[in-house]
């Protein structure tokens, strides 16, 4: 069987015409070639496929059968290619297509990614954004395999990705209310260091250990949690004091109390991507979007 993509491309503009025009030189003026080009593809294809195409001693001009059943296809082949050229006119214009994007947590889901993916519907109404929450270990580990486009990851600038700043955050104290050190100004790591410690297993947990560290102690990690829910609940209930991101502590925390530290722990929060090829035209539009934001 001849390969059909071995014919002329000309072929497949031309039968559709020649059908609904049956005058070869309507069908060249139509398609912008001359009638000589036309009957020189016609004659080739012919025998390439070893069979006639059209009915020459017919007068207007009429297609075989087998000129039919290709005609058909050049016009089902036509429109895939239209109907191609229109989409790929959406994703270049519009970034249309799937983005996703890997969080570590309550701040960055909560606080920070909101106004971003916002600000990015405006822009790219035709992006799917696909928001995934894992911890900070299983953000970069997800960025590193390629399952995600972005991730938000808490950083001091070396991280091993190419990034743009999001947001600065600090670390806070969370108390039980009336606790002793509730009221009385920023709270130390000598504060902490004789009180029971609830540990968070999210982002913060390096900042945490290094804040102790950097005073020489280590906190009384007596419990530890990964939800947020799940640390204010022990703290409300006395079973210790926690350190978490600021952004992370919700508007309402009854019977929580939120001290400032001393010294103060920044951190600052980064959308990063691999580096290399974007995985699609979407992910590269709104990288460069967000580039020229920050």
């Amino acid at each position: 069987m001849p390969d059909l993509n071995n014919l002329p491309a000309l072929l497949w503009r031309l039968l559709p015409e020649v059908r609904a025009t049956g005058n070869l030189t309507q069908v060249a003026a139509r398609i912008g070639v001359s009638q000589p080009a036309i009957s020189k593809t016609l004659a080739k294809c012919e025998t390439q496929l070893g069979v006639d195409l059209v009915r020459r001693d017919q007068r207007p001009v009429k297609l075989t059968q087998e000129g039919e059943v290709l005609a058909d296809y050049a016009q089902q082949r036509l429109g895939m290619e239209a109907l191609l050229e229109r989409r790929l006119k959406v994703i270049r214009q519009q970034g249309a297509g799937l983005v996703r994007i890997a969080s570590f947590g309550a701040s960055s889901s909560t606080r920070i990614l909101p106004p971003v993916l916002k600000h990015l519907r405006a822009r790219f109404p035709q992006v799917d954004i696909e928001l995934v929450e894992l911890t900070d270990q299983e953000a970069r580990r997800a960025l590193k395999d390629g399952l995600v486009d972005f991730a938000t990851l808490a950083g001091s600038g070396d991280l091993d990705f190419d990034y743009v700043p999001l947001a600065e955050d600090r670390l806070v104290c969370l108390l039980p209310e009336g606790h002793r050190l509730a009221g009385k100004g920023p709270v130390s790591p000598q504060d902490l260091m004789a009180e029971d410690f609830i540990m968070t297993k999210g982002g913060s947990e390096p900042l945490v250990r290094d804040w102790f560290r950097q005073s020489g102690g280590e906190p009384n990690v007596r419990h530890t949690a990964l939800q947020l829910t799940s640390i204010l609940a022990l703290v409300r209930a006395g079973f210790g004091v926690s350190v978490i991101a600021e952004m992370a502590v919700p508007e309402s925390h009854p019977e929580v109390q939120v001290a400032q530290l001393a010294p103060l722990k920044q951190r600052e929060i980064f959308l990063c991507r691999r580096d290399g090829s974007f995985a699609s035209h979407a992910a590269a539009s709104v990288w460069d979007a967000l580039s020229h934001i920050h």
